[in-house]
């Protein structure tokens, strides 16, 4: 009798351990999701803002000599826009609403590309060592997040490690059980990619590992970090479908796992960057865009760097004098939400008149907004603000030169 009660007493004590967990897990997801719609939510004004500043900084840089006494504090107004661009990036990424470009890659040889600039950032006490599999690991990721993703791991590693120590980065395959597998990753068991972040630093309370992916949570002193690095890394890894796990024990370390699908395809090489900065010959573009700040910046960078520029402030307006030059528009950039009549529909409307147009789209809103207009679905050229003129100079030159 005295075990039965007690047998009784012990699975009433384990169902409300599991219910307060499921409550605080719930309650966990749900304060993730808030903070996930907020950024998105200030994300298409922010954007534009930092296009508007980034475009006219780099035109009054541009009129400068770089011995200007007034150059250096262009530049730093451009680092900080970009510093805020960052920001702005790591807030969509926690909530797996920025546009990210999946290629075909080896996770391998993401680690051998990002190994030397880590080895940059870490201070001589600390080791850095690589165990890759053997032979390639074919996944499918946007390759320039995953960097970021590492580079973050690495920083958060080091500034764990302030007395020097070891910092390991290995990448393995692993087979998961269904039930494992359906509780972190949503569908059946499969063989995962494995990267392995881990450092012999200062480690962390369980208190601490549970807030660490959620945004502007730190632990370091003011002005040492922005707390964005492990919510950023997290966003990307789960707009993967993927999974990151965090181990960690005061005094012992801390290890991060990251878990993505193995594709079963053939590997492509991850894209060089260009090193040549691509001038117009003299092409006509038409802007369309209804921010009057961003519209004017775009013009001032297209026109300086040899192209002719019809803008627009409306899908409509961009209709009309598409009409007016029709023989003369090479390229159209349009924003891709306007009022009345946004970009897609400007562009399926010149399209009837002209089959053969060429576009490139331009936005600020996150990618489930930009997913209604259909633009990422049928893979339209996409690029998302802020954007670096140096980056827009040479998508115009490659789609203008398809």
């Amino acid at each position: 009798m005295t075990f039965f009660v007690l047998s009784v007493l012990g699975k009433k004590i384990r169902q409300k351990r599991q219910i307060s967990l499921e409550s605080s897990s719930l309650h966990h997801a749900q304060k993730m999701e808030s903070t996930g719609i907020l950024a998105g939510g200030v994300a298409h004004d922010f954007n534009n803002i930092l296009s508007a500043i980034i475009g006219y900084g780099y035109m009054a840089q541009k009129m400068l000599k770089s011995d200007a006494a007034t150059y250096s504090y262009i530049q730093e107004i451009l680092d900080s826009a970009n510093r805020a661009a960052d920001l702005t990036r790591g807030l969509l990424a926690f909530s797996r609403k920025q546009v990210i470009a999946p290629i075909l890659a080896d996770l391998n040889e993401i680690v051998r590309n990002v190994e030397k600039m880590l080895r940059r950032i870490l201070t001589e006490d600390i080791e850095l060592r690589t165990d890759l599999s053997v032979g390639e690991l074919p996944v499918m990721v946007d390759v320039g997040q995953m960097e970021q993703v590492l580079m973050n791991l690495a920083t958060n590693a080091r500034d764990a490690m302030p007395d020097g120590g070891n910092l390991l980065i290995q990448t393995d395959t692993v087979h998961v059980d269904s039930d494992y597998s359906k509780a972190h990753f949503s569908q059946d068991a499969e063989p995962y990619a494995v990267l392995k972040v881990a450092d012999t630093g200062v480690g962390m309370t369980n208190e601490t590992t549970e807030g660490i992916f959620v945004p502007f949570f730190t632990t370091k002193e003011v002005g040492k970090g922005t707390g964005l690095g492990l919510s950023m890394s997290y966003g990307v890894i789960k707009q993967h479908s993927g999974n990151i796990r965090v181990y960690s024990e005061v005094g012992k370390g801390t290890t991060f796992k990251i878990y993505l699908h193995i594709a079963q395809t053939q590997i492509e090489k991850i894209p060089t960057s260009i090193q040549l900065l691509p001038k117009g010959k003299g092409e006509t573009i038409l802007i369309a865009e209804d921010e009057t700040q961003v519209r004017e910046s775009l013009w001032l960078i297209l026109q300086d760097n040899g192209y002719k520029i019809i803008a627009a402030e409306s899908g409509q307006d961009a209709v009309r004098k598409f009409k007016e030059n029709i023989g003369a528009v090479a390229l159209m950039i349009l924003d891709v939400i306007m009022p009345i009549k946004n970009g897609r529909e400007v562009y399926e409307e010149i399209k009837g008149i002209r089959p053969s147009v060429k576009a490139i789209f331009m936005s600020g809103y996150t990618d489930d907004i930009i997913s209604k207009k259909g633009i990422l679905e049928e893979g339209f050229d996409l690029m998302s603000k802020p954007v670096n003129p140096d980056t827009l100079m040479r998508k115009i030159r490659d789609v203008l030169e398809r």
